[in-house]
C-alpha cells in the first residue's frame, strides 16, 4: 500500500486540497505541487510557520498562506 493523503487548506482564497503523497514531503515541495513557492506562500502546522525543509508527512493537514508583498 503505497502513501497517503496530505490535506491542505489555502488561505485566504478557504480552498481544500488533497495531495498524494507516498512519503513525508519537504513544505518547499508541497508548495511547488501546488504551483507555489517559498517567495508567495508560507506552509503552517498548527498556526506556526514551517521551514522549506520541514517535512509533512501524509496524513497530515497544514495551511497554505498567500503572502502578499508590495512593489
Amino acid at each position: 500500500m503505497g502513501g497517503g493523503e496530505i490535506k491542505v487548506r489555502l488561505v485566504p482564497e478557504g480552498v481544500e486540497k488533497v495531495v498524494e503523497a507516498g512519503r513525508p514531503l519537504k513544505a518547499g515541495e508541497l508548495l511547488r505541487i501546488l504551483g507555489m513557492n517559498e517567495e508567495v506562500a508560507v506552509v503552517l502546522r498548527d498556526g506556526k510557520p514551517l521551514l522549506p525543509e520541514d517535512l509533512v508527512s501524509p496524513g497530515e493537514s497544514v495551511e497554505v498562506v498567500r503572502v502578499l508583498s508590495g512593489g
